[in-house]
């Protein structure tokens, strides 16, 4: 019995660490005033049940940390956006099924570079992708 049990353990930590959440690049480089995408992929099955899914994204910067993306049980909440980054992030709803966060951000400010985080829970698991923005100065 003892056996089974270690064997059953061994198992379902396995299949945990089996859900990933990837950053398509590890930095980006933008000027102020462009635009730039931000893309995750995080696993995903097809049948999978959205009413789940968790995902919250945020840039941690110099001046603070920023909520710029957020869905609960599978329903965007776009009112808990901060203001820093209102009406400048766009999601790209179309791709979320397919296991990619696709943020687009535009009129980029120098503050805005930073840590750029994404935690996502979804009835596989849980995992977080990071990445890092610089944006310089228009020349």
């Amino acid at each position: 019995m003892k056996m089974i049990s270690l064997l059953l353990l061994i198992l379902s930590s396995c299949l945990c660490a089996t859900f990933v959440v990837n950053v398509t690049q590890s930095s980006y480089e933008a000027e102020e005033n462009h635009s730039i995408t931000l893309e995750w992929t995080f696993t995903t099955r097809t049948q999978g049940n959205w009413k789940n899914l968790f995902i919250y994204c945020e840039a941690n910067t110099d001046h603070g940390v920023f909520v710029l993306y957020h869905v609960h049980d599978g329903v965007e909440f776009p009112d808990s956006q901060d203001d820093q980054f209102s009406g400048r992030v766009q999601s790209d709803k179309d791709v979320l099924r397919e296991g990619r966060i696709r943020l687009h951000v535009s009129r980029l400010r120098t503050e805005d570079s930073g840590l750029y985080l994404c935690d996502v829970k979804t009835e596989d698991g849980f995992n977080s992708g990071r990445c890092r923005l610089n944006v310089t100065g228009e020349k």
